[in-house]
């Protein structure tokens, strides 16, 4: 996560920039692992120390959490705010959580259910130098399982990749009947990824 320190009418010295990059990204990551930017800004007015905190989750839903306190303590000021930031974040995990509904295999119709199933292949890490010398173009494989491809729609796969942590995730998307993904990018991003219909 890239972490902005700036300050109008402040000294900002290492100990305070310090303090302020290792606290906000622990409290941040406890909750989004992936979370792509935040922002912390102090400013004095008077006697006052005033800290603004802004931290996009990266969760692909446009969505920031920001917090602004107070205090004659620069470092309290700080706090204050991050404790703001955190009960933001922790409310919107946990909605993350209450939104994520997705249908039980056992509850799709037989042919649906099919389609949702699949198996997962682990395969040895490919090697360039070594494709060069073989003539099979087929990948070692590690391991298999059985696997559930969900039914969900793009906010609830977004969501979903969130929780678990993964790069990218394949469902089955609710509103065209299709197989989809839904991955990060390098940029912080999410990209969604949509196969066209085939010509009858």
């Amino acid at each position: 996560m890239k972490i902005l320190i700036s300050g109008k009418q402040v000294n900002l010295g290492q100990s305070l920039q310090q303090y302020a990059h290792e606290r906000t990204e622990r409290s941040v990551s406890k909750f989004f692992e992936r979370a792509i930017q935040a922002e912390i800004h102090f400013n004095r007015e008077g006697a006052m120390f005033e800290c603004d905190i802004t931290v996009n989750e990266g969760t692909g839903q446009h969505r920031y959490s920001t917090a602004q306190a107070q205090s004659d303590d620069i470092y309290t000021a700080f706090d204050t705010a991050l404790v703001k930031i955190e009960k933001q974040l922790r409310k919107y995990k946990s909605k993350l959580k209450d939104h994520h509904k997705v249908v039980p295999l056992h509850d799709l119709p037989v042919n649906e259910a099919k389609l949702l199933s699949g198996t997962k292949y682990i395969l040895e890490p490919f090697n360039l130098e070594d494709e060069k010398e073989s003539k099979n173009d087929n990948p070692i494989i590690i391991a298999e399982k059985v696997t559930n491809i969900e039914y969900l729609t793009v906010s609830e796969a977004v969501m979903k990749m969130d929780l678990m942590h993964v790069p990218a995730l394949i469902f089955w998307n609710k509103g065209n009947e299709r197989l989809n993904i839904v991955y990060y990018r390098h940029d912080g991003n999410i990209a969604w990824i949509d196969p066209s219909e085939k010509n009858q």
